[in-house]
């Protein structure tokens, strides 16, 4: 058994935030049901790397889904969806406000064709508001939205994570908001509309460095590595290389100054406590960097891990995916895919002892499901298929 199994979500989104959504539900059990427009998902062509003509990045969040390929600009491939969303459970979509509206596919028009649907809208600014209906892109939430005025070093140019996060943070708001939403359709018997943005998703991760301008009126400086409330909590140079080091409270920071043969620095009014650290950031983090200079990392991580000091390597990917701890939490798996054969992909942090994730189905080809879903779901006659495929409704 798997924790959203007998749950039908149907998938109108593409790129990132939501495929990234679906996959999930899909890893918990859900059967999600990919639509996509005979363009086919943006991603698909977002490569090199390729692999047997698949992009990897539509590899890494579209598995454990099944592919239709439907054009709702043509009336029966609207009727196809109005029958799929009376079967479902759950309907996510990543269109800028009122665009499916004018094919009846909008939350009212969803909400009359079966009113227990839990409907999911996904958008760059939400539904409401001066921004509704400007695109949202990563990058530009990223920048608009404040991150990137706080990462990079302080010298240098605003920086974006290396990462899409800001889609990351919408695609796990918009899980949470359906798994909140499915749950309380169990006591009220009825589905809602989710308003998920990838700007609000953005503003709510800006946690303790949001609250920090809000209490004290003072911008956010972009540090680099380092930490705005804790030092030293950050990266810094061996004789050979870079590692991470994260002293997150005095008695650490005490046992660091032993460890380094420097007691006095951690009685000293400038440095014993946090605060005083924060405040004189600059001064104790030299006298770190000179002293972290003199040995290699790996001698620094036997020294720090030998005293529990929190620290790392900053590995690279290769490092990463070679790590014993990676393969015993089952973070690299394995999946038997129609064209690559073995595809290796990224697994669930999700660990549930009782019910699991499971990797049911690899990434699906383009429309790889489209007669499975129209014959055994939604029960089209092979005669009537063929009728479709031909006017081009299906593929």
């Amino acid at each position: 058994m798997q924790s959203l199994q007998g749950i039908r979500v149907l998938d109108l989104s593409r790129v990132l935030a939501g495929p990234y959504c679906t996959m999930v539900l899909g890893d918990l059990g859900a059967d999600v049901i990919k639509v996509e427009s005979p363009e086919g998902d943006e991603t698909r062509g977002w490569g090199p790397p390729f692999a047997a003509g698949e992009s990897a990045y539509y590899l890494c969040i579209n598995r454990n889904k099944r592919s239709i390929v439907v054009d709702f600009k043509t009336e029966d491939g609207r009727a196809i969806l109005h029958r799929l969303i009376k079967q479902s459970d759950v309907l996510v979509e990543n269109f800028r406000p009122g665009t499916l509206a004018r094919f009846a596919l909008d939350f009212e028009s969803a909400s009359v064709i079966n009113p227990n649907l839990i409907y999911c809208s996904i958008t760059g600014f939400g539904q409401t508001g001066p921004l509704r209906d400007k695109p949202g892109y990563d990058f530009m939430i990223q920048a608009m939205g404040g991150l990137m005025s706080f990462t990079g070093e302080p010298d240098g140019e605003p920086m974006k994570v290396g990462v899409a996060v800001a889609d990351l943070f919408a695609g796990q708001n918009a899980v949470i908001a359906i798994l909140a939403a499915l749950q309380a359709r169990t006591l009220t018997g009825k589905g809602q509309h989710l308003d998920i943005s990838l700007f609000d998703s953005q503003l709510g991760m800006l946690a303790n460095v949001a609250s920090n301008y809000l209490i004290s009126g003072k911008l956010p400086k972009r540090h680099g590595n380092a930490h705005p409330n804790i030092v030293p909590y950050q990266s810094f140079q061996a004789s050979d290389g870079w590692f991470a080091i994260a002293v997150g409270n005095d008695r650490q920071f005490a046992r660091l100054c032993d460890l380094l043969g420097r007691p006095e620095l951690g009685m000293d009014e400038r440095f014993a406590t946090n605060s005083a650290r924060v405040q004189n950031r600059e001064e104790i983090i030299v006298l770190l960097a000179d002293i972290f200079r003199m040995a290699s990392v790996a001698e620094w991580l036997g020294k720090l891990e030998e005293a529990e000091i929190p620290c790392g390597p900053i590995n690279t990917f290769e490092q990463v995916f070679s790590m014993p701890q990676v393969r015993e939490r089952e973070m690299l798996v394995e999946m038997e895919h129609p064209t690559i054969r073995a595809l290796p992909l990224v697994g669930s942090p999700l660990k549930m002892s009782a019910t699991p994730v499971e990797y049911r189905l690899p990434p699906p080809l383009m429309g790889e499901h489209t007669e499975e879903i129209l014959t055994t779901l939604l029960g089209y006659s092979n005669e009537k298929i063929m009728e479709l495929r031909k006017d081009g409704c299906v593929t």
